[in-house]
């Protein structure tokens, strides 16, 4: 109804038993500006015309791969979010989402070889993403 290209709901993060354990508001808009700075868009809430998607794809990265996809397509036009929640994500302790060393890693990638940034801005980059994740693990709107 509103012409969208590209659009991405709220999910609920659960534990291995299925438990409700954080929630991930989706931000009704979200433009470059606001994504370079923290994503929060899970991959699964997702839904892009096919013809704004073009050729894009993801990444090489283990992780990450997703974030680089929308940083490319939010160049283009905003993401919109509807904060309904219809997928849960599953945080298990072995995934690669878990593994701290590799996130960061691949932040820094991502900064530094799809963005272009400079080694000192990308690194500020990798320290300012994790602040705010950080930040976002003990806000009270991200709990359940």
């Amino acid at each position: 109804k509103k012409n969208i290209n590209i659009s991405h709901t709220s999910y609920k993060i659960i534990d291995r038993k299925g438990k409700i354990t954080g929630y991930r508001k989706a931000a009704a808009k979200l433009d470059y500006g606001n994504l370079i700075k923290s994503c929060d868009i899970g991959l699964s809430t997702v839904i892009v015309k096919r013809s704004f998607l073009k050729s894009s794809k993801f990444s090489n990265l283990k992780t990450k791969e997703d974030y680089v996809l929308w940083l490319k397509l939010s160049k283009k036009d905003n993401f919109y979010g509807l904060d309904k929640s219809y997928t849960e994500w599953r945080n298990l302790d072995n995934s690669l989402s878990s593994s701290t060393f590799q996130k960061i890693s691949d932040a820094f990638k991502v900064y530094y070889f799809y963005e272009k940034f400079s080694m000192i801005k990308s690194t500020l980059m990798v320290l300012r993403l994790s602040f705010f994740y950080l930040i976002k693990t003990i806000n009270k709107n991200y709990d359940n």
